[in-house]
């Protein structure tokens, strides 16, 4: 059970620590969130998914590299931009499985000191 339970956990954690920079719901292009030096994950219009490092953010385009090779994207053809936060993710997990594992060892103990005093309440 409580292997389920972390696995659950680590599912929902990687997933809540992403940051949406541009939607074009709602910025309408407006991308002065897009910084130069920073990894992103960009979808087009059509659902492709890019893994960019953006070099510089032009008039009408994001230029970057991916795979080592350099690409540019059209504003126009951007439909949302994401940015992973890989460092907050591994505080975030490591600090939940050590709080739960501390629950657990609290709970465990607790539950040992119950039937020890039980025991010794009944009179055996």
């Amino acid at each position: 059970m409580m292997k389920y339970f972390f696995c659950f956990l680590i599912l929902l954690i990687s997933t809540s620590c992403v940051s949406t920079k541009y939607s074009v719901y709602t910025d309408q292009g407006n991308f002065d969130n897009i910084k130069a030096g920073t990894r992103y994950t960009v979808y087009d219009k059509s659902d492709r998914k890019f893994f960019v490092d953006v070099t510089s953010v032009e008039k009408d385009s994001i230029i970057g590299t991916r795979n080592d090779q350099r690409i540019a994207i059209s504003k126009k053809d951007i439909k949302e931009i994401n940015q992973n936060k890989t460092g907050a993710t591994v505080i975030l997990i490591g600090g939940t499985v050590g709080l739960l594992v501390i629950t657990y060892i609290i709970a465990d103990t607790m539950r040992a000191l119950g039937e020890g005093f039980g025991l010794a309440i009944g009179g055996q």
